[in-house]
């Protein structure tokens, strides 16, 4: 296909009127600065849209929706806004049926981004210059929001009273979001600066993320804890049923065994301190560890395959020698002023460090944010069960926002009977879309050359090879998943190794990946972290440099390859295949 030729990916199969049966937007609906959520319409079909399964695996319901507006449309535009990133007004939603496909709203006259660059850094400068007390005030604010919902009795509550807290809910959240994008628009922009030095200097901008590396996240410290209980598990004899069971029976089972109870009495002190997390951002009708604790228990029973167990230190301390050698490696091919410039963006950037960051704000913002929504939500529903207004309390999660509020708000003027007819067409819609996931196209719309958003580049991993790839123009792979097809991506994670693959298409599944398998999936975030301390290698269809899979797989020291594109189309599993993490390629080889 010619360099300069446009390929186009039609969205028309998943243009539609409204979001979901018996649902229509209405105008001021939605909160939103710069372009709200709402499904495909032709028009579309002149821009870009990426399916973020990084993020959003298996669809939204209704109530999620409102809070994916917070989040990728009202929190990133207002970020943007706000920092004044020169090139972007941030990202907006489409969806195509229950999936989410996030594009970029970008700043296209000169003026503009000029006046938004001298907005930007002045915004910028005082942040990075103290980004450690910076950091600290927004986590205090976060921590005391949490303080708050988490010690309300919802039960013992009046409904007015109740009904407050779930509008203070939702208010938080969008706060939460606004930060979450206000910081991150601050570190993307801080490291890119880094990024463009190296290249210009002489060295490999790819290099700057593992400079970046060996700093210790609240993620890493759960998977270190989940590793002590596998090990406590076994030194008490309760390993059985963690390895055999479901985990709807497995605590009782645990119960009944002679230690059981002492080893359950450290599975809930580790709950108390890392429970609060659910499995995908945003997502209202997914509970927390702390209400179902089944991903922890099969992240123990998988490592339990694993007898050798993972060292952490030995991991964190290889990672730390590996970066500073690379560091003084990088020291030794400049000299002079570049090596002045070299040394002050890299203590800037390890002082404000969005490889760390990236992976620490998740515990307090994305798989957090959105369960005081959901626990003052249920508590609403389990009344309107008992009332006989609604069947059961999970019901309110197939309710979109502006209808629980116009309800709530009406004073019997909106009729519950007409919602609750229209939640089980529902449920069968987020199930028939839930199952069409792992079909449905990468990117769509038209596929661009060039995408200036610095988030699209460094974390979803839209580079040049990634968009020449879905263009047709570069080298993929063909597709066929045949002995000897190879695709190349970022190489985010050194090292290669050969083993058997597990494709996997969303988090639900990560249980059924093997010690000693490659993780081949659209893209991970921090939910698949257990899984790095047993897999050889690591391959994503969408990623870049700053993206999950790429920095907890530089701080297990195992490869990985990162915005491969077609990834989870080449490859099934249990194809034998080559992950090379310093070459960036992936080669199917039986």
């Amino acid at each position: 296909m010619p360099a300069d030729s446009q390929r186009i990916f039609p969205v028309d199969d998943f243009v539609k009127e409204g979001l979901y049966p018996g649902y229509r937007q209405a105008f001021g609906s939605q909160p939103f600065v710069a372009g709200p959520v709402r499904p495909f319409s032709l028009a579309d079909n002149e821009r870009y849209w990426l399916r973020d399964s990084l993020h959003f695996s298996e669809g939204m319901v209704p109530a999620s929706i409102a809070t994916l507006d917070d989040a990728q449309t009202w929190g990133a535009q207002l970020g943007a806004e706000i920092v004044g990133v020169p090139p972007t007004r941030g990202s907006v939603n489409r969806l195509a049926g229950t999936h989410v496909y996030i594009g970029t709203i970008d700043v296209d006259t000169p003026w503009q981004v000029q006046a938004r660059a001298a907005r930007f850094g002045q915004y910028v400068s005082p942040i990075l210059a103290d980004f450690d007390s910076y950091w600290a005030m927004r986590a205090a604010e976060l921590t005391a929001a949490y303080e708050h919902f988490d010690n309300l009795d919802l039960s013992a509550m009046p409904p007015a009273e109740l009904w407050t807290v779930l509008k203070d809910a939702y208010a938080f959240h969008r706060r939460a979001w606004f930060i979450h994008f206000e910081v991150m628009y601050v570190l993307t922009a801080n490291y890119l600066a880094f990024y463009a030095l190296a290249e210009e200097i002489g060295l490999s901008g790819s290099q700057v993320s593992a400079f970046l590396a060996g700093q210790q996240t609240f993620y890493g410290r759960t998977d270190e804890e989940l590793w002590r209980l596998a090990g406590l598990a076994r030194s008490l004899d309760v390993t059985a049923p963690l390895t055999h069971s479901d985990p709807a029976s497995m605590r009782a089972e645990i119960a009944a065994l002679p230690r059981g109870k002492a080893w359950l009495s450290e599975f809930d002190a580790f709950l108390a301190v890392y429970g609060q997390r659910t499995e995908e951002t945003c997502r209202v009708d997914t509970p927390s560890w702390i209400e179902d604790p089944s991903p922890a228990l099969y992240a123990i029973g998988g490592f339990l395959a694993k007898p050798a167990g993972f060292d952490f230190h030995n991991a964190r301390s290889a990672a730390i020698a590996e970066r500073d050698a690379q560091i003084d490696e990088a020291r030794r091919h400049v000299n002079g002023g570049d090596l002045r410039r070299f040394n002050e963006a890299l203590a800037s950037n390890q002082a404000a460090n969005f490889a760390w960051w990236n992976e620490e704000h998740n515990y307090l913002i994305d798989r957090r944010a959105a369960i005081p929504v959901r626990r003052a939500t249920l508590e609403l529903g389990a009344r309107l069960a008992a009332d006989g207004r609604i069947e059961r309390p999970d019901d309110m999660f197939f309710l979109f926002k502006p209808e629980l509020f116009a309800a709530m708000e009406s004073g019997g003027g909106t009729s519950w009977q007409e919602l609750a007819a229209m939640i089980p067409d529902r449920r069968a819609y987020f199930e028939h879309w839930r199952e069409r996931g792992p079909s449905l196209p990468t990117m769509l719309g038209t596929i661009p050359h060039t995408v200036p958003d610095p988030i699209m580049i460094e974390v979803f991993g839209l580079s040049g090879h990634f968009l020449e790839t879905l263009r047709g123009d570069g080298s993929g792979g063909d597709g066929t998943g045949e002995e000897g097809t190879e695709i190349r991506g970022f190489p985010a994670a050194k090292g290669v190794v050969e083993g058997v693959a597990r494709v996997i298409t969303t988090v639900t599944d990560l249980h059924s990946v093997l010690p000693g398998e490659i993780l081949v999936c659209g893209g991970t975030t921090t939910e698949w972290t257990p899984a790095f301390g047993i897999i050889a290698a690591c391959v994503c269809d969408t990623g870049g440099s700053l993206t999950h899979a790429a920095i907890v797989s530089r701080e297990y020291g195992i490869p990985c390859v990162v915005g491969t594109a077609v990834a989870t189309q080449v490859i099934k599993t249990g194809d034998r295949v080559r992950v090379d993490g310093r070459a960036g390629t992936v080669r199917v080889l039986a």
